[in-house]
């Protein structure tokens, strides 16, 4: 008796199962890659995100902290408007001996101590006296040695330092989205502004009234608020950061509220936010 081997192939029930369980594989796996790929971008723009914000607030406290300095022999730096330049001031003064470069003079009258400077937040400018220890501005322009110390008078010792943030016009994100960039202005280069870090979206600044001279903070009030005669009194500086992934990285718009120092901003979009602040003790104006 010859016994014969029957072939057969799949049946359309049992093809169609088939492909059911590796459509659901696929969707699996894929899901996962999603996620997995999604979570690393996060991660990705918020360890960039903390960066951004480690080297502004360093950015910041290394060069306001100068504020009020008037070399060892203490001079008088309130005789030509104190350790601020505010908005309203006399205009920043060009040095007999090359300080003030021009394109900085500009820079500096569009970045004086005030509030809202422009819908990305508010600007400081501080300045001290320059010397043979501390000759520099925030863009490492160089303060010429002649004009150290009050020589041949205390406007040509002036160093300024000042921060706002702003866009360039031109760099954008992913999605087309101009980013904001924190910017310095020195007043020892001759540039308009140089960009410090990107994805600085918003920036306030609080000041820090000692009303009665013990060598501690009253209150912290805007640029708007400090009173008449208050700005020589000011100690301290409180600083408002809040920083944007460089990219939209959620799958859909979120609304979130933000509160920046004294400013709430509410916001509906893709981007990842966080606030950061600190403090700057002004040790100069205290040890003075």
């Amino acid at each position: 008796m010859k016994i014969y081997n029957k072939q057969r192939g799949l049946s359309l029930i049992e093809l169609m199962i088939a492909m059911m369980v590796s459509l659901v594989l696929v969707a699996g796996v894929g899901t996962v890659y999603l996620s997995s790929k999604r979570n690393y971008q996060t991660r990705d723009q918020l360890s960039m995100m903390d960066e951004n914000a480690r080297v502004a607030l360093n950015a910041l406290s290394k060069h306001l902290e100068h504020a009020g300095y008037a070399t060892p022999s203490k001079l008088p730096l309130e005789s030509i408007g104190g350790y601020f330049y505010v908005n309203g001031d006399p205009d920043p003064v060009a040095g007999g001996c090359g300080t003030v470069q021009a394109r900085a003079l500009t820079a500096l009258k569009q970045s004086s101590t005030q509030d809202a400077l422009n819908r990305y937040g508010d600007a400081v400018s501080i300045r001290f006296i320059g010397d043979q220890t501390l000759f520099t501005d925030v863009l490492s322009g160089v303060l010429p040695s002649a004009c150290f110390e009050g020589s041949p008078s205390l406007q040509d010792s002036l160093i300024y330092n000042a921060f706002h943030v702003d866009d360039d016009g031109a760099s954008r994100d992913s999605a087309g989205s101009l980013i904001p960039i924190l910017y310095g202005v020195g007043s020892n280069t001759n540039q308009y502004k140089r960009p410090i870090v990107n994805g600085i979206e918003n920036i306030q600044f609080m000041y820090g009234v000692d009303v009665n001279a013990d060598g501690a903070v009253d209150k912290y009030v805007n640029a708007t608020n400090v009173g008449a005669g208050e700005w020589q009194r000011i100690i301290s500086i409180k600083v408002g950061l809040l920083v944007r992934s460089i990219d939209p990285v959620l799958p859909a718009p979120e609304a979130h509220s933000y509160q920046v120092l004294d400013v709430t901003q509410t916001l509906n979009d893709r981007y990842q936010r966080s606030v950061y602040t600190a403090v700057i003790h002004l040790r100069n104006v205290v040890s003075n």
